[in-house]
C-alpha cells in the first residue's frame, strides 16, 4: 500500500460503516478519486471541518483496491465568503454537483480542475450575476456541447433567430421554431461567455438577458447530465 499526496477540490462525500464517510474529490493530477476519512462521523474528528464539500487540500492518501484511504489533510481554503452568502452558497455546490456528474473515477482531468478551482475562487471573490451560469457555459463546451449561436442548429439560416433549443444545442430559427424565446441580448451575453470574454459577462449588471442566459444555462446543464441538479432544487431553482 503506497502514500500519494496531491492538492483536491472536495466534491462530496457518503456515510461508510458506522463512524467513517468517503469523500469524493477531484485531484489535480489524478482525476476523481473517492477514499475512505476513518472516524470523520466522530464529534472528535479532527479532519472532518477540513473535508467539506468546495473546500481545497492539500492531502495524503494510501492506495488501495477500490477505495483510498485518507491520511493526512492540510486545509488550503475554505472559501469563506461562499459558505457565509447563502446565494453563492448554492452557486457554489451546484458547482461541485456538476463537476461530480461528469467526471469518471480516475481519468486524469487536470483542465476541469482548474476550471473549478477557477470559478469558486472568483465566486468566493466575486459574487457576479453570470457566475453560475459562466461556469455551466464552460464546463459544457470543455465537454464538446458548446452551443450554435450563429446559425439555426435545424436549416442553418442566420435570420430570425429567436428560439434556443437546449436539447439540440444552439438556437432555432422563427421558422424551425421549437425552444425556448431568446434574445439578441442574451445572444451577445452568450457570445461574450463562449468567445473568451469572461471577465466582460461577469462585469455585467443583472438584467433581463442575464436572467435569461442564467435560466438556459441551468436548462442545457440538467439537460446535458439528464437528471437535475439536487443542489439547485433545495433552494431557489432562478439562479
Amino acid at each position: 500500500m503506497s502514500i500519494y499526496r496531491t492538492n483536491a477540490v472536495v466534491l462530496g462525500s457518503y456515510k461508510f460503516g458506522e463512524a467513517d464517510k468517503v469523500v469524493i474529490l477531484l485531484t489535480e493530477e489524478f482525476g476523481k478519486v473517492r477514499a475512505v476519512a476513518k472516524g470523520i462521523r466522530k464529534t472528535k474528528s479532527s479532519i472532518g471541518a477540513r473535508l467539506e464539500p468546495m473546500s481545497v487540500v492539500d492531502i495524503s492518501l494510501r492506495t488501495g483496491r477500490e477505495l483510498d484511504t485518507v491520511d493526512q489533510v492540510k486545509l488550503v481554503s475554505t472559501h469563506s465568503h461562499i459558505r457565509d452568502d447563502f446565494n453563492r452558497l448554492r452557486q457554489g455546490l451546484a458547482m461541485v454537483e456538476a463537476i461530480n456528474k461528469v467526471t469518471p473515477d480516475r481519468d486524469p482531468v487536470p483542465h476541469l480542475y482548474a476550471l473549478l478551482s477557477r470559478a469558486l475562487t472568483a465566486l468566493n471573490d466575486n459574487p457576479a450575476p453570470l457566475m453560475l451560469a459562466g461556469f455551466f457555459w464552460r464546463l459544457l463546451a470543455v465537454e464538446g456541447h458548446a452551443p450554435q449561436l450563429e446559425a439555426c442548429v435545424s436549416c442553418g439560416g442566420t435570420d430570425g433567430l429567436t428560439k434556443f433549443d437546449v436539447l439540440e444545442g444552439g438556437v432555432h430559427c422563427t421558422s424551425c421554431g421549437s425552444g425556448i424565446g431568446i434574445t439578441p441580448a442574451a445572444v451577445q451575453v452568450l457570445k461574450l461567455i463562449l468567445g473568451g470574454r469572461m471577465h466582460e459577462a461577469l462585469a455585467l449588471p443583472e438584467s433581463p438577458a442575464t436572467n435569461e442566459v442564467n435560466q438556459l444555462a441551468m436548462e442545457a446543464m440538467e439537460a446535458h447530465l439528464e437528471r437535475r441538479l439536487r443542489s439547485l432544487g433545495v433552494f431557489d431553482r432562478h439562479l
